[in-house]
């Protein structure tokens, strides 16, 4: 399978910025979907969204997924908590990791802020042990032009 370059998903993603509200969850379907091609084979891509008592699983594209985590509980609710990226480059060293998924070996979560507020979480899940290093700022940019489709 071959892999979108970063600079083109970005500007793929842009060009599914538009103002008809008819088609935010066609967008954000299409926008999880293009992360999810660029990604190794067997990744996972999600949105958990906040509800004012956990975080409820939202669009994604992958294999079936934890439906509701906890404030605080593992990659996804550490994330909410801590309001800031976290990522893990083997998720078999992170304190009180949830497995929803016996493939993930490494995950990183954005939070997609609405004015200053966390609002939901950006989760993405690769086969493989990886340091998103250079890729953090990347799914940071990328979580900002999902919040056009929340």
């Amino acid at each position: 399978m071959n892999h979108v370059p970063s600079t083109s998903l970005l500007e793929a993603l842009k060009g599914l910025i538009d103002n008809d509200p008819r088609l935010c969850l066609a967008h954000l379907g299409n926008a999880l979907s293009l992360i999810k091609v660029s990604l190794p084979p067997n990744s996972w891509v999600g949105i958990y969204r906040d509800d004012g008592k956990a975080l409820i699983l939202d669009a994604f594209q992958g294999t079936p997924a934890c439906e509701e985590i906890a404030y605080g509980k593992g990659v996804v609710g550490s994330c909410f908590v801590q309001q800031a990226t976290i990522a893990v480059k083997d998720v078999s060293t992170f304190p009180g990791y949830i497995c929803c998924d016996a493939a993930a070996k490494s995950e990183i979560c954005v939070p997609i802020k609405r004015q200053d507020k966390v609002i939901a979480i950006l989760d993405i899940d690769r086969p493989d042990i990886h340091d998103f290093g250079n890729e953090k700022e990347e799914f940071e940019a990328i979580a900002e032009l999902l919040l056009n489709w929340l």
